[in-house]
């Protein structure tokens, strides 16, 4: 089985390849030469190929049977989605499946940030969504509705965070939990909603080789999903002692005032020279919480640690069926390249 990784030079597509290079025929694709670099240097055959480009994509997916997107474009100036940037996003997923194999299995890789407000408490309902979640949203719509046309098989993963030996989350929480003593700001048992990559490369192959998975999208986390007390105790050092607090400060609200004090700061100020001077008491406090929790969070004294994924709730299904569990996958696992 023939399968094209699109985006393989990302961190998660890099180590993606590692993974699966001694199960299917792999063909990593890369958009510029120097995005193959890495992946020549331990022995991959990249293609060198832009999918947004008609051309590229008819010569380069025509005979694959599968098509993994692991891509995403952003404007290379902001960082930030453009319409340009959204095009691109567009095409490549139209041209996968417009120019893959005939009968070819199409697999997106979206994010759990899909789900916004309903899993991230600190996010708005409303207008003030951010551009990423909303993006991520039309682009699985887009996708699905692209295979429909096609009458292909399509699946949508929408990742939880993601960790392995190419992920700088992993990276960190090593560094952290490497320490003597850490002060973590989370209730030990509440879920996470972290993935490893072999979990990722799990859920990519049942989706090639049951026939009973329906197209559709699919929440995609560790299998079980693990505690934070689980990932922490995975990650530390036998000499680290960690001490939990439960965080007894609610979330703020998803009022307009806090979305606009997450933003930008140079859209504060001017806001704030129309706007009744009622708000200013309400303002100012939000903006002392905030230095607060910096000032915390930098404390150079104390090893205390917080990530805005504590707060989180557990990501909603549909999940794939049959996953291997993610504690026996990760036994065997180990990229010395990384």
């Amino acid at each position: 089985m023939k399968l094209g990784l699109i985006g393989a030079n990302g961190s998660v597509g890099s180590e993606l390849c590692f993974l699966l290079k001694n199960d299917v025929d792999l063909k990593p694709i890369t958009r510029n030469k120097l995005g193959s670099v890495f992946l020549k240097h331990h022995g991959f055959d990249c293609t060198i190929s832009d999918i947004s480009q008609e051309s590229d994509a008819k010569q380069s997916l025509q005979e694959l049977d599968v098509v993994v997107i692991s891509s995403y474009a952003t404007d290379p100036f902001s960082g930030s989605q453009t319409r340009s940037s959204q095009q691109i996003n567009e095409n490549i997923i139209k041209n996968s499946i417009k120019f893959s194999k005939e009968n070819s299995i199409i697999i997106y890789f979206s994010t759990i940030r899909a789900f916004s407000d309903k899993i991230d408490p600190n996010t708005s309902k409303f207008w003030t969504k951010p551009g990423y979640d909303k993006e991520k949203k039309h682009l699985e719509n887009f996708f699905l509705s692209e295979s429909k046309k096609r009458k292909k098989k399509a699946f949508a993963f929408r990742i939880g965070h993601v960790f392995g030996d190419n992920q700088s989350r992993t990276r960190d929480f090593k560094k952290i939990f490497s320490k003597q003593s850490v002060i973590v700001q989370v209730d030990p048992e509440k879920k996470s909603n972290i993935v490893h990559t072999v979990t990722i490369k799990d859920a990519i192959m049942k989706c090639l080789q049951s026939t009973t998975i329906s197209s559709g999208v699919f929440s995609l986390v560790n299998n079980p999903q693990w505690t934070w007390k689980e990932v922490i105790d995975f990650y530390k050092t036998p000499k680290t002692i960690v001490e939990y607090k439960i965080p007894s400060i609610k979330h703020p609200e998803n009022s307009l005032i806090w979305n606009i004090l997450k933003s930008n700061k140079k859209f504060l100020a001017p806001l704030r020279y129309y706007i009744s001077p009622k708000f200013d008491s309400k303002i100012n406090k939000k903006l002392a919480t905030k230095r607060m929790m910096a000032a915390i969070s930098n404390l150079k004294t104390k090893d205390f640690f917080y990530t805005s994924e504590f707060n989180y709730e557990a990501i909603p299904g549909p999940f794939i069926n049959d996953l291997g569990e993610t504690k026996d996958l990760l036994k065997n696992y180990h990229i010395s390249a990384f």
